[in-house]
């Protein structure tokens, strides 16, 4: 039999609280990066905001359009996993003027060669909030605790607008803007692999069933400060919101959630790139960061056993952390 009738791909999730990190009038915690252990603390890094947001159709330019505006990179430790206590700011939104003046959210984390690399989206200031003023920025560590130094300027830029595909595809043939949010990194293959979410313009997709029309992409370079190239395969999914990783013997894994024709599902590439279902799966944990365990190749899910998800503002006025496990 082949992979994808083995068990071993399928699972279901459960959900707890994060205590430290739950609900709170007032507060936005929300997007979870992936869960560091070191010296036998857990880490994690997240959004965070405050105040009410007032969506886009706000003429003033100055509202807070969304829980992640606004925001700062906050980080928190935890003995077990389940009780966290938080820690402060991480990475602190820029100066007036700046690449990330506006925001910065949406963090992941990876550790290599002794150091720690946080990889986040930003905004610059804007009169009108979209995606053509957004980016990915990195901040360089020695220790988790920090202090971080951010790398001057965005590692990435949005791609060029254009279209998905030059066929006649009902779903696929509609024109997308070359957003970068949701970025995840990893080092594959001696070569740092920046994944992201990218986007089609105002939910334009003629099929509306499967939700908003977002896919992956990914950008790839020698050293993880870059310079990054976006690969010429993007986008390499067809579907998924926030991303979510991990590597798997020889190639990555990928939870596919929220949204397109293949949401809820786990897929697997071998190079890294051309990905296939797996398996489908239900009720996926939102923008999760999952333990980054060094046993991965232990069974194909090892990587998302246990981690961190966000409620979001459409199940809750206020957006919290809670704690995911899957059993598999």
């Amino acid at each position: 039999n082949g992979p994808k009738d083995n068990a071993d791909w399928y699972c279901e999730f459960y959900y707890s609280e994060a205590k430290g990190l739950g609900y709170e009038e007032g507060v936005h915690r929300r997007d979870p990066s992936s869960i560091l252990k070191i010296n036998n603390l857990y880490y994690v890094w997240y959004t965070k905001s405050f105040g009410m947001w007032f969506g886009k159709n706000r003429r003033n330019i100055d509202t807070k359009r969304f829980p992640w505006d606004y925001a700062d990179i906050w980080y928190a430790i935890s003995k077990d996993g389940i009780n966290w206590s938080e820690k402060g700011i991480a990475v602190q939104r820029g100066e007036e003027g700046d690449f990330d003046a506006r925001t910065v959210c949406t963090p992941d984390v990876m550790a290599h060669n002794d150091k720690f690399y946080l990889v986040y989206q930003t905004m610059r200031d804007s009169e009108i909030y979209h995606g053509f003023n957004e980016g990915i920025g990195m901040a360089v560590a020695d220790h988790p605790n920090g202090p971080w130094t951010k790398v001057n300027g965005n590692i990435l830029e949005r791609m060029k607008d254009g279209r998905w595909f030059e066929d006649q595809d009902n779903y696929n043939d509609v024109e997308f803007h070359g957003v970068v949010h949701d970025p995840m990194l990893l080092y594959y293959n001696k070569k740092y692999y920046l994944y992201y979410k990218c986007g089609s313009s105002d939910h334009r997709a003629p099929i509306r069933y499967a939700g908003r029309d977002t896919r992956w992409g990914v950008a790839i370079a020698d050293k993880p400060e870059g310079p990054y190239e976006h690969s010429p395969w993007n986008p390499i999914t067809n579907s998924g919101h926030e991303t979510q990783l991990w590597k798997y013997r020889e190639g990555i894994c990928a939870l596919i959630n929220r949204d397109g024709p293949e949401k809820g599902t786990i897929q697997y590439a071998k190079d890294g790139i051309n990905f296939e279902i797996m398996s489908h799966v239900v009720d996926s944990p939102w923008a999760s960061g999952a333990y980054r365990s060094e046993k991965t190749d232990k069974a194909p899910l090892e990587g998302i056993r246990w981690g961190l998800s966000h409620k979001d503002e459409h199940s809750s006025k206020w957006s919290y952390i809670e704690r995911f496990d899957s059993v598999f």
